[in-house]
Formats: C-alpha cells, sequence, structure tokens
C-alpha cells in the first residue's frame, strides 16, 4: 500500500488544477475577444470579404451585400463565377486553380471585374490567400470597389494628356520651368523654332543661362510675378539662339505639377505685328506729310498762275525792242522753276502727271548714267545691267527724273569724287523681305544705286524721304530731290528703300513691278497755236485766277463768262448754253466740286466741251473724270501759248468732226 498523500500535496495539486482552470478561462477569454474583434474587422472592413473552398462561398460579410446586392440567405447557395463579369471568370478560375497548387504566392493582388446582383459590371480590386477554415483548406479574398478611384485615375489619364497635346500642338511658344529654381523642365517644338533651340539645350537651364534675357529682366518678371501668381500680356525682347532680337508678348501662371509649383509660361512672337505697327506708322506720316505737300504745291502754283498771267498779258501787249521785255522773260523763267519745285512737291504727295508705258529700264538707266557721268568727271560709275531685265511700265520722264535725283545725292556725298555703282536685276516680291513695308506679289525690277560717300546717320536715314528735309548748308538744297522720288516710286506702285553706314556709303533700292507688255516707240508731235473768237464760260474760285485767266482769254480773242463757283457756273451755263462753245473748268472748289459740276454739265448738255484746270496735275480725281470723257486737262501754271495750243486742240477738233 502506497503512501497516503500529506495534506500540503493536496493543496499543492488543488492550486495546480485551479491555476490551470483559470489559464484555460483566459485562453477561452481571449480567443472570444480575438473572435468578436476579427468579426468586427470583417464585418466593418471597407471591403467585401469572402470565404470559399474551389467556387463555391462559404462567407461573406455585411460590405459584401451591400457591393454585390445580395442578402445572406441568397450568398449561401452563390459560387464565386456569380461575382464576377463573363470575361473575367476564367482568369479568376485559373488564378485560384494556380494558388491552391501553391504555383503563385499566398497572396496576391489583381484587378478584374465583378457583376452585381442588377447585372451592372465595375471595375473590382481583389486580394486573395490561402487560409484554413473549418479544417479546410481555403481562399480568402478581400473585394473592392474601384470604379471611382479608375474613373479618377482614367480623368487624370484624359487631363494629362489633354494638356500634352495643348502644350505640344499649341501654335505658341510654352515652356514649363521650376518657380524656385528657374530651371525648364519642358518646352514645346514651337519654343525650339522660334528661339532656335533644341530641347536638349534647353531643359534643365535658365532663362538667364540661356540668355534670352537678363537677371534683371527675370526680377521684373519675378516682381510681377508675386501677388497674384499671374502675369499677363508683358512685353520682352528675347535674344534667342542664332543672336537675333525678337519681341515677345508673355503670359505667365504658377500651377501645381505633381505636388510641386511650377511656371507655366505661353509666349506669343510680336515682332511681325511690330513690324506692321511700323510700317503702318510709316505709311501714315509719309501720307499725312504727302497731303499737306500736295495742298502747299497746288496753292502756290496758283500763285504761279498769276504771276505767269500778268506776264504773258504784258508780253502780248509790248513791243519786243521794249527793255523790260527781257524781265518779263525772266519772269517767266522764274515762273517755271517754282513750277519745278511744286512738280517735285507734287511727285512726293503722288499727285504728279504720269504717262505710263512699257519702258526699257537698261536703256533709261544707260542713258541717264551717260548724261550724268559726262558732268561729274570726278565720279567713277560702274554699271551692272541684267542683260534679262523685264520692261516697266512707268513714266519714262519721271524714271529720269528719280535716277538723277538719286545720283545728285550721290554726288553730293562725294565731293571729292568717288565711286557710283548702278545695277538692275529682276527680283521676285519674296526676296523683299525684312523692309518697313510688304511687297505685293510679283516681279519687280531692281534698280540699286550705291555710293562710296559719306554715309548717313540713323536718325538722317529715318527723315530722308520728307519733304524740305536736308542735311545741306543754307541755300545748297531744297530738300525735295528724294521726297520726289519717293512720290514717283510709290505711285508707280513701287518701293524704294536705303541702307547706310557712317563712313562707308549709302545704297538706295527701287522696286518697280515689271510688266509683260511690248515696249513701244515714243513719237512726239507738236501743235501750231492759233487765237479764237468763241465763247468761253472759265469757273475758278480764286478771283485772282479768274481774274487773270479772263484776262488771258479775251487776249486771245474769246468771249468769256466767269463764273467762281460750280453752282453759279451750272446756272450761267443753262441760261446761255447755245452760245458756250467751252467751259475751262477748275478742280478744286468748295461746296461743289469739279468733278461734281463736270458731271452737272455733262447732265444739261451731254456734247459740252470741257477742259480741267488744276494745280496739282492728273491725279486720281481728275483721271477718272477723263476716263468719263473729258475733253483735256492743263495744269497751272500756264503760258498763253500753252493755253491757246490746249484750247484749239479740243475746239478745232470738234469742226473737223462737224465737217
Amino acid at each position: 500500500m502506497g503512501k497516503k498523500p500529506t495534506y500540503e500535496a493536496l493543496e499543492a495539486k488543488i492550486a495546480a488544477l485551479e491555476m490551470q482552470a483559470a489559464k484555460l478561462q483566459s485562453s477561452e477569454t481571449a480567443l472570444r475577444e480575438s473572435e468578436e474583434r476579427y468579426r468586427s474587422l470583417v464585418e466593418n472592413s471597407l471591403s467585401a470579404i469572402i470565404v470559399y473552398r474551389q467556387e463555391e462561398i462559404l462567407f461573406a460579410n455585411k460590405p459584401f451585400s451591400e457591393i454585390f446586392g445580395y442578402s445572406r440567405e441568397e450568398i449561401s447557395h452563390m459560387v464565386v463565377d456569380d461575382i464576377l463579369a463573363p470575361e473575367s471568370v476564367k482568369m479568376v478560375a485559373d488564378l485560384r486553380r494556380r494558388r491552391l497548387a501553391g504555383e503563385i504566392e499566398q497572396a496576391s493582388v489583381y484587378e478584374s471585374k465583378g457583376r452585381r446582383k442588377n447585372g451592372e459590371i465595375f471595375e473590382m480590386e481583389i486580394s486573395v490567400c490561402v487560409v484554413p477554415y473549418q479544417g479546410e483548406k481555403c481562399c480568402m479574398a478581400f473585394l473592392s470597389d474601384i470604379s471611382n478611384r479608375k474613373k479618377s485615375e482614367d480623368a487624370l489619364r484624359e487631363s494629362e494628356t489633354r494638356f500634352r497635346n495643348l502644350f505640344e500642338l499649341s501654335p505658341q511658344a510654352v515652356a514649363l520651368a521650376e518657380v524656385e529654381t528657374g530651371k525648364i523642365i519642358d518646352v514645346n517644338d514651337r519654343f525650339c523654332a522660334l528661339y532656335k533651340y533644341s530641347k536638349d539645350e534647353v531643359i534643365g537651364k535658365t532663362t538667364t543661362e540661356l540668355g534670352l534675357y537678363s537677371k534683371a529682366d527675370r526680377e521684373k518678371f519675378l516682381k510681377m510675378l508675386e501677388p497674384t501668381g499671374e502675369v499677363h500680356g508683358l512685353e520682352m525682347d528675347f535674344r534667342i539662339g542664332d543672336g537675333s532680337i525678337i519681341n515677345t508678348l508673355m503670359f505667365s501662371k504658377k500651377i501645381q505639377i505633381s505636388g510641386d509649383p511650377m511656371l507655366l509660361t505661353i509666349l506669343f512672337d510680336m515682332t511681325e505685328r511690330k513690324q506692321l505697327e511700323t510700317q503702318l506708322q510709316h505709311a501714315q506720316r509719309m501720307e499725312a506729310i504727302g497731303t499737306l505737300a500736295g495742298g502747299i504745291a497746288h496753292e502756290f502754283n496758283n500763285l504761279l498762275m498769276a504771276i505767269q498771267g500778268n506776264a504773258s498779258i504784258i508780253l502780248s501787249n509790248i513791243d519786243e525792242s521794249d527793255p523790260r521785255v527781257e524781265r518779263l522773260h525772266n519772269i517767266e523763267s522764274l515762273v517755271k522753276s517754282g513750277a519745278r519745285l511744286t512738280g517735285q512737291l507734287l511727285g512726293y504727295a503722288r499727285k504728279g502727271k504720269y504717262e505710263p508705258r512699257p519702258i526699257n529700264v537698261n536703256r533709261i538707266v544707260e542713258e541717264t548714267a551717260d548724261t550724268f557721268g559726262s558732268a561729274r568727271k570726278e565720279i567713277m560709275i560702274y554699271r551692272n545691267f541684267a542683260k534679262d531685265v523685264l520692261p516697266i511700265e512707268a513714266d519714262q520722264g519721271q524714271i529720269v527724273q528719280v535716277l538723277l535725283n538719286l545720283f545728285i545725292n550721290a554726288a553730293d556725298a562725294m565731293p571729292d569724287g568717288g565711286k557710283l555703282i548702278i545695277e538692275t536685276m529682276n527680283i521676285s516680291h519674296s526676296r523683299i523681305r525684312y523692309k518697313p513695308y510688304h511687297a505685293k506679289p510679283g516681279t519687280y525690277v531692281l534698280m540699286k544705286i550705291s555710293d562710296t560717300g559719306q554715309g548717313m546717320a540713323p536718325e538722317t536715314m529715318e527723315r530722308v524721304f520728307e519733304p524740305f528735309f536736308t542735311t545741306k548748308k543754307m541755300g545748297r538744297g531744297t530738300g525735295l530731290g528724294l521726297a520726289s522720288v519717293y512720290g514717283i516710286v510709290k505711285a508707280h506702285g513701287g518701293y524704294i528703300d536705303v541702307e547706310s553706314k557712317m563712313g562707308v556709303g549709302t545704297t538706295f533700292s527701287v522696286y518697280l513691278p515689271a510688266t509683260e507688255k511690248k515696249l513701244v516707240q515714243e513719237v512726239y508731235v507738236s501743235e501750231p497755236s492759233a487765237a479764237g473768237s468763241e465763247t468761253i464760260l472759265l469757273v475758278d474760285d480764286d478771283a485772282m485766277i479768274l481774274d487773270i485767266g479772263a484776262m488771258m482769254l479775251q487776249r486771245l480773242g474769246y468771249t468769256v463768262l466767269s463764273a467762281s463757283s460750280g453752282k453759279q457756273a451750272l446756272r450761267i451755263y443753262e441760261a446761255d448754253k447755245e452760245n458756250i462753245h467751252m467751259v475751262i473748268l477748275d478742280m478744286i472748289m468748295p461746296d461743289m466740286t469739279g468733278s461734281e459740276t463736270y458731271d452737272a454739265l455733262k447732265k444739261a448738255e451731254p456734247g459740252v466741251k470741257v477742259l480741267l484746270s488744276s494745280g496739282y496735275s492728273i491725279d486720281g480725281q481728275a483721271q477718272k473724270i477723263m476716263d468719263r470723257g473729258c475733253d483735256g486737262f492743263i495744269q497751272k501754271p500756264f503760258a498763253l501759248d500753252e493755253l491757246s495750243l490746249n484750247i484749239r486742240k479740243i475746239l478745232d477738233e470738234d469742226d473737223e468732226k462737224e465737217s
């Protein structure tokens, strides 16, 4: 018989059993708490959680019902394929097989497409692992609806694509730079084309490092940017890759890209627009000066007309042996000199008299150069004429005046002699670039006149074509030579520009439109002068011209009726048109212009004979009247014999038709 356990041993054994029971109770409590935490975690997860064996769903949490739309009872009869889009079934089944076979990692995440109870297909992210469940190896899957995230990602990709397309396809230069460092991180192709840099040359560098603009300009730009984070329409000059300067209009804005502050800048090339603005301002200034010059010439011609008329009247009534005859002829010579000056003004104002016809440029230039060279032996003339130079349609006398004025200007720049180089050639409008004008499409004949003289300063070149502007001493020049050249060239549809450098010389380039018309031989016919006895209606708003004109006509034997306005002329003519053989009509009159008066006279009597008279020459308005059937034109100032010839030409021609 064994030894009976002592009281102490029994107590120890009881204590051990109690401790073991306590541990067991604690473990059961921990297990329950763990299960509760697990269940709470599963049930409150944002993802649907399922446990499945092969295809059969053994468990699904509450969010599963919310995401897929099935009740707890329906879930107990479902398989995995029921919650998959048809196109995802095969892929998921293959992954399940490989996972259970141990061919792929225990836990993996992939995207698929789910199908809700109502048939809606949505984007789904699946995370799967193998777990023991009810004593078997099963799969536990976390299913997340990522439709909104996918939409956001797609929208972001679309936004990035649109930005990239706008960035790359923008017709304007676009650059993206870091705000803090100013380093360029991206530019589009237009930027590279405009600034003459490749992408590799600009990316990673600042605009200051590239020398696009100075550090001071950058600081000025950033100061404008600071208040609002935007800069609108800032004009800046940029030095581009080839060293030239372009004018740019900048628009910049701070933006966020991947959380980093960036500066997006769009740059508009304003260089051509600035050139066009300069051209327009130049054209407007020259047009205004031309209008003023034309008006001065017109009024001055009226004064010369009065002087010439009085001289003609006195000469017609004085014996040739009278000592005053010589002085009267001197007066007429002075009137002619004054008329030449006004002719130059009218040429500048493009109101000169032109008789355009096809002419040979080389012949005109050659003859004019020979004439000039014979008088300026100290100047060596070099000629380089294109043999195939095309004809131009122009007034030969006016082109000769252009050449002589340019030759004289060159000679004045070479007081001690020098070289005069004359060139002619055909040139396309596409080669007439970088000028303060835009040449019309077509072929031009270029006449280039260069000298080795003193040259001109930039401020002189800007005004060289203005009337009365001259650098010569008082009494040495009128300042009308180059002004008339400008007017004549413009009136012929051409262009002229000048290049000069102090101490090197000057080059004038004259571009005149070429013509396909054939050259014609010029024929000059002189006509005899004679007096008459007919009745003439003289119309002029200037009382002085009206008075001297009447005296000249009476001296020639005509009966004169006078009118100081178009309206008065119309009343006189309608009252006595049976006896009026001709009307001498002034062009420029207030209230009723010469053009309006002419039309009214023609309406009253279609066969009326009209001789236009003006201090201007055949300008656009007078030529339009001539084109409507007017019989002739005479420019003030005119002498007695010139007036007589013009009158007889019209009246005698009418008599010949009647006979």
